[in-house]
């Protein structure tokens, strides 16, 4: 069967959150009437990759197998709105698409409560399957929501096919025992980033850390996320902070996944490491400066709208 080869293939998790507002965190016994209740606010990491890669007008694949239930349907209703291919999005009667729960106090804090269900059930046959399909694809992009080995053993596939890899290591649940030398990309946040550094804490010890992350797994290079603070990419011999933009922050669900989306999206526009993770961060501060994620994801367009004007958070890094 004849494939149009697309610009990206995305392999990691979908799922659909409920989201429920609440004074305080319930006590053991107490029940609670939810000062708010949504459903379908939040999806998986690959599902929210996909989406934002579709809003930005970048040819998208999605990868993964789930339910054949009103979350798997809703995942490929959300993908095809916004032009991602679901060929390989395969919908199974006899499974469950995972769900969770995030529970929000008025304050802001969180927890979260996700299923026991597999985030998907894709097999090695199966990605094999798709990067073989869509042979001819610029990026791969993967992580760790649906799994550890099987994404890493799909990098490796994919990068032998000539694609440039994207992994996003989260959640560490175990360190790596191997080097990454076929990841083109390693996203890390700043735990994840101490985590592999072998540090209790990142602190101002960023620099460090990133240091330790490519002479230790030895990907090309490593995006870092700090927080309100911006960015940094690192690769041998060269380390780049990029400071964040000034927004109110509403909700920081998802920006993350709309960070890598970006960053992949400025690298198919011609940009550099270091110009793709500014746009990167110039996208995310428009996402967190909504309500949302899954539906709140804003397209190219409103980007460039609403970051008009947007100054940079200038930091002892970025100064």
């Amino acid at each position: 069967m004849m494939h149009k080869t697309p610009k990206a293939i995305v392999f990691n998790k979908h799922g659909v959150g409920h989201m429920a507002r609440v004074e305080h965190f319930p006590k053991p016994g107490e029940t609670l009437r939810a000062l708010e209740w949504k459903f379908g606010e939040d999806a998986g990491k690959g599902t929210n990759v996909a989406m934002v890669l579709g809003l930005l007008g970048i040819e998208t694949a999605f990868v993964c197998k789930v339910g054949r239930d009103h979350e798997g349907e809703l995942g490929v209703q959300w993908l095809q709105s916004v032009g991602v291919d679901v060929t390989h999005f395969q919908l199974d009667a006899a499974l469950q698409t995972d769900v969770g729960l995030v529970i929000t106090q008025t304050d802001g804090e969180n927890v979260i409560i996700g299923s026991p269900v597999h985030a998907c059930y894709s097999t090695f046959a199966d990605v094999r399957q798709a990067i073989d399909d869509f042979e001819g694809a610029a990026y791969f992009l993967t992580g760790f929501e649906i799994d550890q080995e099987l994404p890493l053993e799909a990098c490796r596939y994919a990068k032998s096919k000539g694609m440039q890899t994207l992994l996003n290591p989260s959640p560490l649940v175990k360190i790596p025992e191997q080097t990454l030398e076929y990841v083109d990309y390693l996203f890390v946040n700043e735990i994840e980033a101490a985590q592999l550094a072998g540090m209790q804490a990142l602190g101002e010890n960023w620099q460090a850390a990133m240091e330790q992350i490519l002479a230790r797994y030895k990907p090309k290079h490593v995006l870092m996320t700090l927080g309100a603070t911006g960015c940094a990419v690192g690769s041998a011999g060269r380390i780049s902070f990029c400071p964040s933009y000034r927004v109110n922050v509403v909700d920081t669900i998802g920006a993350g996944d709309g960070f890598m989306a970006a960053f992949t999206a400025g690298l198919s526009w011609g940009m550099d490491c270091v110009e793709a993770a500014d746009w990167a961060n110039r996208y995310s501060a428009v996402v967190v400066s909504r309500k949302g994620s899954i539906l709140s994801y804003p397209t190219l367009k409103q980007v460039r709208e609403l970051s008009r004007g947007l100054q940079k958070n200038l930091t002892k890094e970025g100064a």
